[in-house]
């Protein structure tokens, strides 16, 4: 449905215009023509219908409920135990991702699948696939990490006047410096882990 969505928002704002500014930007910066073809199977239309979204997905009730569940819970801590806790506000971000999620659940919870009931005993084995699945997301790039940044550096300015205490973790979070490796970002993730533990509990542990 995103795709769908995403590729008519493409079509309505790839007009000539808009067509001729990106061009001249790409070949500013030494790049080369843009494809020929429909604007709804165009990467730079897609991109900007992608960005366009942005700011409207913020608002939306639903991305912003996790930010709400959690808002009296960090506006009860101290400030470093917020920032300690803080990273999992980061699967509000899932939604903008751009990145197709019931696969990445699944391949996450086949990689908790592969632990062995015996010998797993206090192995946190959700903990290691969400570390593996940060790996995967990244395969092509470190997009999917600065989707995420980006948008909820969005959500943060959204909320910042109704859930402070979740706005202003989230500020203190994308002013830390992003860490080279996708399983040491702290906020990447927490996202990751929400994305399996959503798979475990839609189908149950394997063992």
């Amino acid at each position: 449905e995103l795709e769908a969505a995403l590729a008519d928002a493409a079509e309505a704002l790839w007009d000539e215009a808009t067509r001729s500014r990106v061009q001249a930007a790409r070949a500013a910066a030494s790049g080369g023509p843009l494809p020929e073809g429909p604007a709804r199977d165009t990467p730079a239309a897609l991109a900007l219908a992608y960005w366009a979204a942005l700011p409207l997905l913020a608002r939306d009730p639903a991305v912003q409920a996790p930010l709400r569940e959690l808002e009296p819970a960090l506006a009860g801590l101290d400030a470093e135990e917020r920032l300690r806790r803080g990273p999992v506000l980061a699967r509000a971000a899932t939604p903008a991702l751009a990145l197709d999620l019931e696969l990445l659940k699944d391949e996450g919870y086949r990689y908790v699948a592969t632990y062995p009931p015996e010998g797993s005993e206090g192995v946190d084995i959700v903990g290691r696939a969400a570390s593996w699945l940060t790996r995967r997301m990244t395969v092509d790039g470190q997009a999917p990490r600065l989707n995420m940044r980006r948008f909820l550096a969005l959500l943060a300015e959204e909320v910042e006047l109704e859930l402070p205490a979740a706005a202003e973790t989230l500020e203190r979070l994308l002013a830390e410096p992003m860490p080279d490796a996708p399983g040491q970002d702290r906020m990447f993730l927490a996202l990751a882990r929400g994305l399996v533990e959503e798979a475990v509990a839609e189908r149950g542990f394997p063992f």
